[in-house]
C-alpha cells in the first residue's frame, strides 16, 4: 500500500472517529460507554474495509497508473512507447476506454495488446473507472481547447466546471476567498485538509457545525440538485494543484 493510499484511508479514519465520538457525547449517561465502543468498532471496521476495498478517484487512477505511460499531464511517454493524450477530444478518449475496457475488440496490434495487460493490472488493483468519467479528467484537465458543455441528460460535469460555477461564488476564482459572502480561502490548504472537508460535506456536515457550516451544507445540496456530482478527492486535487502555490507537482 503506498502513501497515497494510507494518506486517504486516514482521512475517512479521522471522519469516521470524529462521528463516534460526536454520538458518544449526545448518548445518555448510562449508554455512553456502551455506544462509545460500539460507534468506535464500527468506525476502525470501515476503516480496513477501506483499506482492502478502497474507492480511487479517476485522478488518483490516472496519477498512480496511466501516467507512467502517457505523461504526468498527458504529453506522452516516447520511452514506453506511450502515445499523448492531451490533444485527443473527449469522445475519442471515451471511445478508446470503452474499446480498451472491452479487451480491445475494436483494435488490435501489440501496442494495443500492452494496453490490454496494463488495463487489467489497473482492475486487479481494484482501480475501477467509468470510461466516461476518465476521459472527461483526462480532456478537461490536459487538453488546453477543452470546451466543456452543459449537459441536460446527467452526464457528470468536470470538477474545474463544478468549482468555476458554483464554488468560485463564495471560495474565489482562485480560491482566495470572498470577504463580501464570508467565504473562506482554500488556496492554502493542504490536499488532505481539503478531502475531508469536502468529505465531511457530503456527509452533510457531521463533524462541523456553526451558521457558517450551514451555509456550506446549503450549497453542497444545490450544487448536488444540479446534477453536479464530484468525488471529494478529484475536487481537492482540482483545488490543491490549481491554486496553491506550494503544491508540488
Amino acid at each position: 500500500m503506498d502513501m497515497v493510499d494510507i494518506e486517504s484511508i486516514f482521512t475517512k479514519a479521522n471522519v469516521l472517529l470524529w462521528y463516534a465520538k460526536r454520538k458518544s457525547v449526545k448518548a445518555n449517561k448510562g449508554e455512553a460507554m456502551s455506544k462509545r465502543f460500539i460507534y468506535t468498532i464500527l468506525a476502525f471496521c470501515v476503516t480496513f474495509s477501506l483499506a482492502e476495498a478502497k474507492e480511487y478517484s479517476v485522478s488518483q487512477i490516472y496519477d498512480q497508473m496511466c501516467s507512467h505511460c502517457h505523461g504526468k499531464n498527458a504529453e506522452g511517454n516516447p520511452e514506453k512507447k506511450g502515445p499523448a493524450l492531451n490533444k485527443m477530444s473527449k469522445s475519442e478518449l471515451a471511445y478508446a476506454l470503452f474499446d480498451l475496457k472491452a479487451n480491445g475488440s475494436q483494435s488490435s496490434g501489440s501496442q494495443n495488446e500492452v494496453m490490454e495487460h496494463n488495463q487489467k493490472k489497473i482492475e486487479a488493483k481494484g482501480m475501477t473507472y467509468h470510461p466516461d468519467d476518465m476521459a472527461l479528467y483526462i480532456y478537461t484537465t490536459f487538453n488546453k481547447d477543452a470546451k466543456v458543455e452543459e449537459s441536460a441528460d446527467g452526464k457528470p460535469y468536470s470538477v474545474s466546471e463544478i468549482y468555476k460555477r458554483m464554488c468560485s461564488k463564495c471560495h474565489g476564482v482562485d480560491g482566495s476567498g470572498n470577504p463580501k459572502k464570508k467565504g473562506p480561502a482554500i488556496n492554502n490548504m493542504s490536499k488532505n485538509e481539503l478531502e475531508m472537508t469536502l468529505y465531511d460535506l457530503q456527509s452533510e456536515g457531521f463533524q462541523s457545525s456553526g451558521s457558517e457550516h450551514e451555509v456550506m451544507v446549503h450549497n453542497q445540496s444545490k450544487i448536488e440538485e444540479k446534477g453536479m456530482k464530484y468525488h471529494p478527492e478529484d475536487m481537492a486535487t482540482y483545488i490543491y494543484f490549481n491554486f496553491n502555490q506550494k503544491a508540488k507537482k
